[in-house]
């Protein structure tokens, strides 16, 4: 007897792209990996080592920071950078 195969359905997976900083509000893990152009592993290590904030949990699975302190993390990187 031959073996019956099950034919699935495709995945709608939703994604989630970066985009530009806002002037205001919140955003999530992408647009702030793509502003400070860095892996997420080097993101999550930022985090622990205190030199990125941990951002607020929005629900159990979304991790949301502020544009404002964003703004401030990329402000001392770059009067950092301008002191070297």
């Amino acid at each position: 007897m031959p073996k019956t195969t099950q034919q699935h359905q495709p995945r709608n997976k939703i994604t989630y792209t970066p985009q530009p900083l806002p002037a205001e509000g919140y955003i999530r893990k992408p647009s702030f990996l793509a502003a400070l152009g860095i892996c997420s592993t080097s993101f999550d290590n930022g985090i622990k080592a205190g030199w990125i904030p941990p951002g607020k949990l929005l629900t159990p699975r979304c991790r949301v920071w502020s544009v404002s302190e964003v703004r401030a993390l990329l402000d001392s990187i770059e009067n950092k950078e301008a002191a070297a």
